[in-house]
């Protein structure tokens, strides 16, 4: 019996070890993240994440390592990992971890603390107050003495929106309870024509023989007139295989993707993502390989997931070649610049027509920024929203949560295009109102695509 424990023993330690995904040399380790002033410790094979700066610490994430984080580079004192994305994060070791972060207190602080911390979180990491024309020693100068006399989170709330609103910078968000106030956006609420309206009339109007997957995110076909596929992608994310195709325009989708995803890691999701786009993208560029152009739709396509948008993009050129660089806001300046490069997942050099807008945001436009060293692309429509960066989120002592942008994107020339976005080709003057943009298809009661009428006219 003794001996049959010891074997048990043996066993379980055995299973323990494999299951220990953090290296021996990195274990029971603490590492500031370069950038994004986080601060990561390991254990045996968990890790625990929190943000953190002078004011203040709060515990972000934690869970299995390995589900986590891809090892990129390691020695004693740096650590290059992957969260999934194209970007790789750069850590330093620090003795350990931060006196603030061990006991993590609740305690409500001054409105001034609540206030500074957040003004120094912006002045080290965000990326653009020159590209966004912000003077953020002004807005300290300027605010702290209102902020000193408040008496009420309303009030706090209120000054912090005004605040945010001076960026115009769509990845700037603020999530106060609205049992505190609504900041709710009321223009949001007039518009009366929806997103999926005008993307399903256009279907319905000019495409023949065409397919869905996954709820809409990507539909394709033929244009009616004009022997040109087209592929619209209303969003850069949603592409993982987890809904049987019966299902796939039902009601059910949502809830069946959403318990999918509950179910695996973040990295295997990732993963399940790209794996989506490779099984459905093959099927649609056998659907239209007798056709003469490409049409991408992004007009719509308020972005996702990076990756995703690359995979997407790499159907559609024909070599390898440098597309972007990305580097990421310091305090004292940027981490070192990442060069991506873009593999061909095929041979395709035929015209691609672009659409875009002003609502072609993020994720979808790095798969335009991805596409310009291409000659093939050609850009319809109007610039692009101008808002490339990853979300950063933080949280202030009192609890609230915010986001900033952290990430400059670079093209091949090291131009950026943040705030300004990309532009076109050939100009159609949208709106940047989405409620004016989507009324602008609906003239005197009758459905027209403009951009879609003029291509079909033309001689592309």
């Amino acid at each position: 019996m003794i001996y049959l424990r010891l074997i048990l023993i043996s066993l379980l330690l055995i299973v323990s070890k494999l299951h220990s995904q953090v290296p021996s040399n990195i274990q029971n380790t603490t590492w500031k993240q370069e950038g994004y002033d986080r601060i990561l410790k390991l254990k045996d094979s968990t890790y625990s994440y929190y943000n953190f700066n002078q004011y203040h610490c709060s515990a972000l994430v934690k869970g299995d390592f390995n589900g986590r984080f891809k090892i990129v580079d390691i020695n004693s004192h740096n650590l290059i990992l992957n969260p999934g994305g194209i970007v790789n994060y750069r850590f330093k070791k620090i003795e350990s971890i931060p006196k603030e972060c061990e006991v993590l207190n609740n305690e409500e602080k001054t409105f001034e603390i609540n206030f500074k911390s957040f003004w120094v979180t912006f002045k080290d990491n965000y990326a653009f107050f020159d590209k966004r024309d912000v003077n953020w020693e002004e807005v300290y100068t300027k605010y702290l003495p209102l902020i000193r006399n408040l008496k009420t989170k309303e009030e706090f709330a209120l000054i912090l929106n005004e605040i945010t609103k001076e960026f115009n910078d769509g990845h700037i968000n603020l999530e106060i309870p609205d049992s505190i106030v609504s900041l709710q956006n009321s223009s949001s609420k007039a518009i009366s024509i929806s997103k999926a309206q005008v993307q399903s009339d256009i279907i319905k109007k000019y495409v023949e023989n065409s397919r869905s997957y996954n709820h809409g995110v990507l539909k394709w076909g033929k244009l009616k007139n004009r022997n040109i596929g087209y592929i619209s992608i209303s969003d850069m994310n949603n592409f993982a295989n987890y809904v049987p195709e019966e299902l796939q325009n039902s009601d059910k989708f949502d809830s069946i993707y959403s318990s999918e995803i509950d179910r695996v890691n973040p990295l295997k999701y990732f993963e399940q993502e790209i794996e989506g786009v490779n099984e459905i993208l093959p099927r649609v560029k056998n659907d239209l390989k007798n056709t003469q152009a490409t049409i991408i739709d992004l007009r719509f396509n308020g972005g996702g997931y990076e990756t995703v948008a690359l995979e997407l993009l790499s159907y559609f050129v024909a070599q390898e070649l440098e597309i972007l660089s990305i580097k990421a806001k310091t305090k004292n300046g940027f981490t070192p610049l990442q060069i991506f490069s873009l593999t061909p997942k095929s041979k395709d050099n035929k015209p691609v027509y672009l659409l875009m807008s002003p609502f072609t945001a993020s994720a979808a436009e790095i798969f335009v920024l991805g596409s310009l060293p291409y000659s093939n692309f050609e850009r319809f429509g109007s610039k692009s929203a101008g808002i490339f960066s990853e979300i950063l989120w933080k949280e202030l002592p009192i609890g609230w949560e915010f986001s900033l942008s952290n990430e400059v994107y670079l093209d091949t020339k090291g131009i950026s295009y943040e705030g300004e976005g990309i532009p076109v080709n050939h100009e159609f003057n949208y709106s940047t109102n989405k409620s004016k943009f989507y009324k602008k298809f609906y003239r005197k009661e009758k459905f027209e695509d403009i951009l879609l009428e003029n291509i079909i006219e033309s001689d592309f």
